[in-house]
């Protein structure tokens, strides 16, 4: 095999693992009345940078798609769970912060999320799915 088909092996076999793992997160937590991955995703950004981000660097660091982002951050604000705060530097731009509301939120997400990461990553490794992986990582 050569170094691009493990390349593509590894890409398609992390995707499949990835997309697993998110439909199934992402309906569990809908199911236990939390909102979807991308507010998680959001939330996990803003706890990792305590002095805040501003929206477009935010947005360049988040893992998923967040369609109408604007919009979700203002209903985030209205939940509490972010603030928008004058940027100190630029009275115009806007610095988007967590709250504990938002941590404490984050962490119920996690409580569900995280088992959906474990199972799916332990059910790629026993299924063999990530050997590509490994060997696509060795190649660098």
């Amino acid at each position: 095999m050569t170094d691009f088909e493990t390349r593509e092996r590894a890409w398609i076999a992390l995707n499949r693992v990835r997309t697993r793992i998110y439909r199934d997160a992402e309906r569990a937590l809908v199911m236990a009345g939390l909102p979807k991955l991308n507010w998680y995703d959001v939330l996990w950004e803003l706890e990792q940078h305590p002095d805040g981000l501003r929206p477009v660097r935010l947005e360049e660091r988040l893992l998923f798609d967040q369609s109408s982002f604007s919009r979700q951050v203002m209903r985030m604000a209205e939940e509490g769970l972010l603030t928008r705060e004058p940027a100190a530097d630029d009275k115009r731009g806007k610095v988007l912060r967590i709250t504990a509301k938002g941590r404490d939120m984050r962490a119920r997400m996690w409580v569900i999320y995280r088992p959906h990461i474990d199972a799916g990553m332990q059910s790629a490794i026993e299924a063999g799915g990530l050997e590509d992986v490994e060997a696509a990582s060795r190649k660098r």
